[in-house]
């Protein structure tokens, strides 16, 4: 299983495990969401054109997730449903979400 980070999904980010390709169903709890949140579909890897796309829509959507626009690899997107409703979403892997965060120049990392 590999670990991904769903964005916007009912507006929140959330981390899944699942297998690209593979139909999964993921709940996150409202003690654990501050709401229940229901995710089934799959997670597949698409042209960075169509990830440009699906990206602005949601951002449209829901600016504050302006800060996704500076996800470097746009390989993946999550096709199903939230909550029922259907969605197409960007989704980053968890090593691209770590990379991204240890490459940027101006961040600080503190080990302890």
């Amino acid at each position: 299983m590999t670990k991904f980070m769903v964005y916007n999904a009912a507006g929140l980010t959330l981390p899944v495990e699942a297998e690209v390709g593979t139909p999964f169903d993921f709940e996150c709890s409202e003690a654990e969401c501050g709401k229940i949140v229901r995710i089934e579909g799959k997670i597949l890897r698409v042209e960075e054109d169509e990830f440009n796309l699906r990206l602005k829509n949601v951002i449209e959507e829901n600016p504050s997730f302006r800060a996704i626009d500076a996800i470097s690899v746009r390989k993946y997107l999550f096709f199903g449903k939230v909550n029922g409703r259907e969605v197409v979403l960007p989704v980053e892997s968890m090593e691209d979400f770590a990379k991204r965060f240890i490459d940027a120049t101006d961040s600080i990392i503190v080990l302890r």
